[in-house]
């Protein structure tokens, strides 16, 4: 009789390493997923808070050029500035690695008015910041089945103060 009971250990053992073995990919993969979602979500709201960041440059400041970030100091010389909005932009999302190719700067009359916009700027224009990215899933074997994610925001603020 102790035999088969010993057979029969063995079985259960086999067995369960068998069903182990079936379901560890699905827990990997679900792992992985959730893990990447995690990341596309971080990549979302970080491209959301730079264009934020911009939208508010904008609203005091429209120097376009690419300088620096330090918004603890006023500019006072249009042509030494401290900051601007796509140094701004780039700043906030920076552990992205925005480029100035992935922000764009408009600047439209608000609904219903008759002001204009286009060349100069004036007191009430509504500026739009628009922050792309292109998401790409880092896991390989998820990323055969997601291929990169275009992510795009838009954050708008009317004009405070025109400078330069």
């Amino acid at each position: 009789m102790t035999g088969r009971r010993g057979g029969g250990q063995r079985r259960a053992g086999g067995q369960g390493l068998v069903e182990f073995a079936l379901v560890l990919p699905i827990i990997v993969l679900l792992i992985a997923g959730f893990i990447e979602i995690g990341r596309a979500v971080f990549a979302y709201n970080t491209i959301a808070n730079a264009a934020r960041q911009g939208a508010r440059v904008a609203a005091v400041n429209q120097l376009p050029d690419v300088t620096d970030c330090d918004e603890s100091r006023p500019i006072e010389d249009p042509y030494e500035p401290h900051w601007s909005i796509r140094g701004c932009v780039i700043a906030a999302a920076g552990a992205l690695g925005v480029t100035t190719a992935n922000v764009s700067v408009s600047y439209a009359a608000p609904p219903s008015t008759s002001l204009s916009c286009s060349p100069t700027v004036h007191v009430g224009c509504i500026a739009a910041i628009t922050v792309t990215y292109n998401y790409t899933v880092s896991t390989p074997f998820v990323s055969m089945l997601i291929g990169p994610i275009a992510m795009t925001q838009t954050s708008e603020m009317p004009i405070e103060r025109v400078f330069p």
